[in-house]
């Protein structure tokens, strides 16, 4: 486990890294990030990064390059998508099952934000935050992330089946439009090159 240590020239010290406060500001605000942003940022990185690995790909022709590329880029659209409904969804769904709610039973909201009911979260799962010896502030912030973890749990549950019954057939017809506007456009420039 990386240990953060505080040093004296507004760095932080992680191990052998040594971050400056932009960074360490970063590192602060990642903590907070949901399986969502996790999601999201993952995708992004997956489109950027493996269609241009794939249009290096020195071992291959040309037109196997670009369609490798199409089929990463559809995947990651894909991925990405329904990664983000599926989690968020699920950790709507755990925060609407632990949420505060007036005495007809309608959700409480404050700033548009389901209010959790601690009480209920605490009373659940008991045995589990007294058995980790928590102090008030870490008793607080762990109730708090239950319905996030809870929603991740399910949604990486339910992801097991979107996978095959959503992601790949999507990925499918996706890759077939690509290969459509592919096809269009290299049309249209060989159409081009012959009235020039």
């Amino acid at each position: 486990m990386i240990t953060r240590i505080q040093s004296n020239n507004n760095t932080v010290n992680f191990g052998a890294l040594k971050l400056n406060k932009g960074a360490q500001n970063f590192l602060t605000k990642a903590d907070n990030f949901s399986s969502v942003h996790q999601r999201l940022a993952l995708g992004v990185f997956g489109l950027i990064v493996q269609p241009a690995i794939d249009l290096k790909n020195k071992e291959v022709d040309e037109d196997t390059r670009k369609v490798s590329a199409l089929r990463s880029a559809a995947k990651a659209i894909i991925g990405t998508t329904t990664g983000i409904i599926v989690r968020g969804g699920c950790i709507k769904a755990a925060e609407l099952k632990f949420a505060k709610r007036d005495s007809n039973g309608a959700v409480l909201k404050n700033a548009k934000k389901t209010v959790i009911d601690e009480n209920k979260i605490y009373k659940t799962f008991k045995k589990g935050f007294d058995s980790l010896k928590l102090d008030d502030k870490q008793l607080k912030e762990a109730i708090n992330r239950v319905p996030s973890v809870i929603g991740t749990i399910a949604a990486l549950c339910v992801m097991i089946a979107t996978n095959f019954l959503v992601d790949a057939p999507l990925t499918n017809k996706t890759m077939e439009k690509l290969e459509e506007i592919m096809a269009k456009k290299q049309q249209k420039e060989s159409e081009g090159a012959k009235n020039v």
